[in-house]
């Protein structure tokens, strides 16, 4: 059965919707002889080319939906360094997050919550195109919630004195909770709740604007997503079934028909080695 070009492309990964409709607008990419438009069908037997390589043979691959929570590490850039980027003398970059997955077969890994290299904590990476599209665009009514390590002016500040809202970008943003999060004598740590997903840097601007100073702001929840306590830096997880489902119809989506399943060992290497425990 036909099916809209773009939609198969972003259900394997190869980018999002939006994403692959400017490519289309741009050139790059041919569906069999000719320049691919938004609206064009893809059918079985078509021949696919992205930026000039053959991706027919992805497209026959059938996707088990997943999702990944990955704990950035502050200074660790999403996709690795374009040559030329970093100048010769600061040494080699350093590895980016999408080094640190795992490869996933006929697709790749797409960041429902992209950060810049600055910003650390809860990263969403998913390799269904149509679900990180989705998301990136209810991120006005996505709710999250962020720590962030202040200076403050004594062990017993209130902080109830900190106001609830504050004018940035030119709107008023209002938070739907701070509260205290640890910390000893003047370096305090708030736990913020924000409606909004895509203000990360209003966090920030929250603080300050009653003169306080902001060390560190890391992001602990997406949704119905919180980071893992014991995840270290620069791990990945698997989300389970329930917390996908919940993702999903967040996105206004239908729910996968399988979950998919954590990525790990091959399962002959599996096999291996279990049979080596066993002649030992």
């Amino acid at each position: 059965m036909p099916e809209r070009l773009h939609k198969v492309l972003a259900q394997h990964g190869l980018g999002s919707r939006r994403e692959i409709e400017k490519w289309m607008l741009a050139g790059r990419v041919r569906l069999n002889q000719r320049l691919a438009q938004p609206g064009d069908q893809y059918r079985p037997g078509d021949r696919v080319f992205v930026d000039g390589k053959d991706v027919t043979a992805r497209l026959r691959v059938t996707l088990a939906p997943q999702v990944l929570v990955y704990h950035k590490a502050q200074g660790e850039p999403l996709t690795p360094s374009v040559m030329g980027e970093t100048p010769a003398a600061s040494g080699p970059p350093p590895k980016s997050v999408m080094e640190r997955l795992p490869a996933v077969r006929g697709a790749r890994w797409l960041a429902i919550n992209p950060m810049q290299p600055g910003d650390s904590g809860l990263l969403l990476v998913t390799n269904d195109g149509r679900l990180a599209d989705a998301l990136r665009r209810r991120v006005d009514t996505i709710s999250t919630a962020y720590v962030a390590r202040v200076l403050v002016p004594s062990p017993d500040f209130d902080v109830e004195s900190l106001p609830r809202a504050v004018h940035y970008d030119g709107e008023t943003l209002e938070f739907e909770d701070v509260e205290p999060a640890g910390g000893e004598g003047t370096n305090r740590w708030f736990r913020v709740k924000v409606a909004r997903a895509h203000r990360r840097a209003a966090v920030r601007a929250l603080f300050e604007s009653c003169g306080l100073k902001v060390s560190r702001v890391i992001q602990v929840r997406f949704a119905n997503v919180e980071l893992p306590r014991d995840l270290p830096r620069g791990r990945h997880r698997a989300l389970t079934p329930a917390q996908l489902a919940l993702l999903y119809r967040l996105a206004d989506l239908p729910p996968p028909d399988g979950q998919g399943v954590p990525p790990g060992p091959r399962r002959g290497a599996r096999r291996r080695s279990s049979q080596r425990s066993r002649r030992s």
